[in-house]
């Protein structure tokens, strides 16, 4: 058996979290990515977490455009003009 898809999510203080999110690349763009952060979403939710974020490149226009979908604002990241951070405020 072989994973298709992961996501998780790791304290990086009391009240946020960085997230990340794999998918297998026959699964892409078939809408798994969206389920697994919505449920991570929740799960976050559910554990008091108020803020999730990514870094990610920013010429990464799936991670961009999933992140927008899932209301993430995206913010230049001070110590890498070439990273964005996607940052989600539960």
């Amino acid at each position: 058996m072989s994973a298709i898809g992961a996501s998780r999510y790791a304290a990086m203080g009391q009240y946020q979290c960085e997230c990340a999110l794999t998918v297998a690349a026959a699964w892409k763009r078939l809408g798994l990515g969206t389920l697994l952060m919505e449920h991570l979403i929740d799960a976050a939710r559910s554990n008091g977490v108020h803020l999730l974020y990514s870094v990610g490149a920013s010429s990464n226009a799936p991670l961009r455009d999933l992140a927008r979908c899932l209301g993430f604002e995206a913010h230049d990241d001070p110590f890498d003009p070439q990273q964005v951070i996607h940052r989600l405020y539960l």
